[in-house]
This record gives C-alpha cells, structure tokens and sequence, in this order.
C-alpha cells in the first residue's frame, strides 16, 4: 500500500512540488523559532549569579576614555570615592561600590587568560571592594575583595565557577593559584563564586566572568601614554559606575535626594541614575526582539502553508474524481479513500520533513553549544515536527472527507 501510495505522489512531484517545498521552508522557521524560545526558556530559569532588585546605576560624566588625560585620573578617583561615601551616609542606602561595566549593560570586555599553557576567553570586570555586598554575589570559596589586597603585592583576582572548571577543573583547586593574564603580572585567584551571568536572563549560561579589583583609597601611578592611573601596581580604568543599592520600599522622590547630594560632592561630573530592573526589562526586550520576530514570519508562513495545502488537495480531489469514483467501485469504502488522501499528505510531510532534519542535524556540528544546547535542540525537532504533521494532517481532514464521499457514478459524468 505504501509503495502504491508513493507512486501516486511522485507521479504527481509537479503539483506536489512547490507544496514541498513551503513544507520544507515552514519546518525550518518553526524549528528556529521552538529551538530559541527552548534555549530562552532554560536561560531564563538559569540563576544571574547576583540580585538586581533595589539596584540603582550611577553613571559619572566623565569625558570619553580617548579624551582622557593622565593628569585628570587622581581628581578623577577622588571624585568616584567622595560620591561612595556620600551615598553611604543616606539612610536609604544599603551599600554602594563602584564598577567599570555593569550588568545588563551594552558594553563588554573580554579577555583571554591561561592556565600551563590553557587558554579560555573570560568576560572582565573592574570593581571595588563592596560590590559583592551591593549585588549580593554569592562566595563559593575563599573571598572577596578587601583593604588588605593593597599591600599584598599581588594582583587579585575572582572567578566565578565556570572560569574555575574550565582551567582548574573544580571549584575547590582554584583559590590560591595564579592566572596568566597577558599582562606583566599574572594575577592570584582569592575567591570563587556562583557562575556570573552579567547579561541578564537571555545571556549564554556560561559567561566565564572575572572580576578585577578597583582600589580608590590606594596611591595611585599615571600611565602618561594611556591616561589610564595604576592602582597598587596595575593599571587600571577610572570606573564610570556607582552601583548602589537601596533599601526596599525606598520611594521614588529619594533619586532627586541622591543626585543632589552627589553633586554637591563633585559638582563637575554630573551623574545619571537609572533603575538596574528598568534596565533588565529594556535589554530583555532587545534580546527578546528577534525571537518574537521571527515567530510572526513562521505564523504567517505556517497559515500561507495551511491554505495554500487546503486549496490544493480540494483542487485534487475534484481533479481526481474519476480515479476516486473508480475505487469506490472497486469496493473500496469511503474510510479507506479519507485514509488513503491522508496518507497521501503524510508522505509528502515526511519527504518535506526528511530533508528539514538532515538539514538541521548540521546545526549542533557548526553552532556553539552556547548557542545551541542538547537540550533546546532536542525539544525544538520535536516541537517542529509534531507542528508539521499536525498541521498538514489537520489541512488535509476536509479534503480527505469530500473524496470519502465521492460515489461511483459520479465519475461517470466527469469530463
């Protein structure tokens, strides 16, 4: 029956062609589409590695790193550090600490390390001693940054879990060992944390995030050729944020309060404040953006396939009426004519849906496992596939049932 039924189709591959071909386009988007909101999913209910709720980011005006010059950086920490300390005066601040790139922000800077002679990729950070109290990160082993890091005569450095894997194979083996930085001093593990996801929700499981110190009671030497002033010995950027958190239930008017007094402190770098869970729902959006994009093109594609299958299998049952009159005379039941139209759409869904998946089954080859992971690509085939089947057998259930009532003698009047 099978063999039968597949000779049917290829001797009608023109008019079956082109359907195919919108079968084949449709599995591919809804493919795409099922696989990102899967690998969304799955990101979404991975933790961040820190809390943004009651987070505020200061944002100091200082002029553009290309615009900067060495002889500013000291006024220019000092500044930064008078502004921490005003803001922990006010009653409504829990902490604040100071940050060169802060989550859910547009920027970034990665930076390669090595461990005897293995390199990995890792996304930097410079920060102060407080902003693992500000962003509640949670210390799996060893430390934080302190005031005692400045007359260690090493340059510090946290990792977070996946980092520590990575080049130590464990959490436990990292804190105490030393990173190759490429720069002139390698840099001292003091502490591990939970993986670091600083770009929200959306962003790849696996960050590899590592944090730098920013010291801005340390003495601090000038860089003449970069502007850019070393503290303790390593050179390092003014940082730009004030991360600060307030208490709960903190009202809406204390933001004037706060820009006020920062000002007072430091009246010739302004400061802008935004609302760190205004920033997630704005970066969330832009990630977001072209999933719901691409879902309204497969929407409107899948219902384009859903008509263009409806119009033409009505069009062949009225064509082929001569053929179904002759089996209903044969003795062939209108059951076995619905069954057999359908059976018809299923094998050219599975040709179209054959040569989807070997197209597809490239993509866990070429794609990072970043981007694509086991799980996400296991569940968007599935979805896709049962989407296709049951769309195209659910087009096909009305023209299947006209040919089921086709009866002998109408044949004998086609022409």
């Amino acid at each position: 029956m099978i063999r039968h039924l597949l000779k049917l189709v290829w001797r009608r591959k023109r008019a079956n062609s082109l359907l195919i071909i919108e079968i084949f386009a449709s599995f591919l988007v809804v493919f795409a589409v099922s696989t990102l909101a899967a690998a969304a999913v799955m990101r979404w209910r991975t933790p961040l590695g820190f809390d943004y709720h009651n987070v505020w980011t200061g944002r100091v005006s200082f002029p553009p790193r290309s615009a900067m010059r060495a002889e500013d950086a000291p006024s220019q920490r000092a500044a930064v550090e008078a502004m921490l300390r005003e803001a922990r005066t006010l009653g409504p601040v829990e902490s604040a600490a100071a940050d060169s790139m802060p989550p859910y922000g547009t920027g970034s800077w990665v930076s390669s390390v090595s461990v005897d002679g293995h390199q990995l990729d890792t996304t930097r950070d410079d920060v102060s001693d407080d902003y693992a109290k500000t962003m509640r990160i949670p210390i799996l082993r060893g430390r934080w940054f302190s005031p005692d890091d400045d007359a260690s005569g090493e340059k510090p450095i946290i990792i977070d879990a996946d980092v520590a894997r990575a080049l130590f194979g464990s959490v436990d083996a990292a804190v105490g060992k030393m990173i190759g930085s490429g720069e002139k001093d390698d840099s001292r593990v003091v502490g591990v944390i939970a993986p670091f996801r600083m770009g929200g929700e959306f962003s790849p499981e696996k960050t590899y995030m590592a944090f730098d110190r920013i010291s801005l009671s340390a003495p601090a030497k000038v860089n003449p050729e970069h502007g850019i002033q070393a503290v303790g010995g390593f050179d390092r950027h003014v940082p730009r944020y004030l991360m600060i958190r307030v208490r709960p239930g903190t009202a809406a008017d204390f933001e004037e309060t706060l820009i006020k007094r920062l000002h007072d402190v430091a009246p010739e770098y302004p400061i802008r404040i935004q609302h760190m869970e205004q920033t997630r729902i704005f970066m969330n959006r832009i990630y977001a953006a072209p999933a719901v994009v691409l879902a309204i093109v497969a929407a409107f594609l899948i219902i384009m396939v859903a008509l263009g299958l409806s119009g033409v299998l009505w069009q062949t049952v009225t064509r082929r009426t001569r053929e179904i009159g002759l089996r209903r005379a044969m003795g062939a039941t209108g059951g076995q004519v619905h069954r057999q139209i359908l059976a018809e759409v299923a094998l050219m869904s599975t040709g179209a849906l054959t040569a989807g998946v070997i197209v597809v089954a490239q993509l866990p080859i070429v794609a990072s496992s970043q981007v694509v992971t086991p799980a996400s690509f296991a569940f968007g085939l599935a979805v896709s596939l049962a989407t296709i089947y049951a769309i195209t057998l659910l087009c096909g259930m009305y023209p299947s049932w006209l040919a089921g009532r086709v009866q002998p003698a109408e044949a004998l009047h086609y022409e």
